[in-house]
């Protein structure tokens, strides 16, 4: 059923030269140029919930497709985050799963039946998404479980990058599978750490440590001040929103102007005391 709008946005100014077909911002934090809506019960199994702009492909720019997996036991609701990325330009198609313990495999399939999805959709004749949507422009990212199953099929070929959020990779040779750049956005560290519900450490980021020090792609690692729930909750909630609104940006919009801030030794974030940073193969 469609829904009325969950945000809104400004009009559009015309796209800088040299950033890509969608009109650059410079503030990730707020609602960008387009006005958001959600569509419930689409996707596989009518199992998606699709955060989308009102207006699709505007002045032809194809909509990049990000596929999102929630955290254990939470459902899109919970993360603002979704229909921030709708005002930016992307279609996001949010699994309604509540993911369980040790699902990831099985989650990581639900994903990727998305991405297949996405490609459908955008070929089906007469279909609201017909030729609006980027199918050289896709990204899979998740929290915690949703990391974990968004590690499952980081080998897929059509994905462009990939996000996790406070997922440490269980499975050690998983982090084999990225092969594209990956943004990891992950709380302090803490090898002593045994507390979900803990504000001063994250109980996933000691494997979010061994998972940049054994990836032999391009990752991208921030750790934000406090523990797992940071995603779900302020102060960190808009912190990393921001930065997952500004690496998608740039890696699925072709908004070159916002590489100064992950990389390089004096990188915007290399110089915000909200985060310690580290980078991998970045240019």
């Amino acid at each position: 059923m469609m829904q009325p709008p969950v945000t809104a946005g400004t009009a559009a100014p015309p796209p800088a030269t040299g950033t890509g077909p969608f009109p650059p911002v410079t503030d990730f934090k707020s609602n960008g140029p387009f006005m958001g809506k959600q569509i419930d019960a689409m996707g596989p199994n009518n199992n998606f919930t699709i955060y989308l702009p009102t207006e699709l492909a505007p002045k032809g720019a194809k909509n990049p497709i990000v596929v999102w997996m929630s955290g254990g036991g939470t459902t899109p609701p919970l993360y603002p985050l979704l229909p921030l990325l709708a005002t930016h330009g992307f279609v996001v198609l949010a699994s309604n799963t509540a993911p369980g313990i040790g699902a990831e495999v099985d989650l990581g399939k639900e994903m990727a039946s998305a991405i297949d999805w996405a490609f459908a959709e955008n070929m089906k004749q007469g279909g609201q998404f017909q030729d609006k949507l980027d199918t050289t422009k896709v990204a899979a990212m998740g929290y915690s479980m949703g990391s974990l199953a968004t590690f499952t099929i980081a080998n897929d070929p059509r994905l462009t990058t990939t996000v996790h959020i406070s997922g440490g990779n269980m499975v050690a040779d998983r982090v084999n599978n990225l092969h594209a750049p990956a943004a990891f956005f992950c709380g302090i560290p803490d090898p002593n750490c045994s507390d979900i519900l803990s504000d001063q450490c994250d109980i996933a980021a000691a494997n979010c440590d061994i998972d940049f020090d054994m990836a032999k792609t391009s990752v991208f690692y921030g750790n934000f001040p406090g523990g797992h729930l940071g995603i779900l909750s302020e102060p960190n909630q808009p912190r990393i929103q921001t930065e997952v609104v500004a690496w998608l940006r740039w890696q699925l919009m072709q908004d070159t102007t916002i590489k100064a801030r992950f990389v390089g030794p004096q990188c915007g974030l290399c110089s915000d005391t909200n985060w310690k940073v580290k980078q991998k193969n970045l240019q």
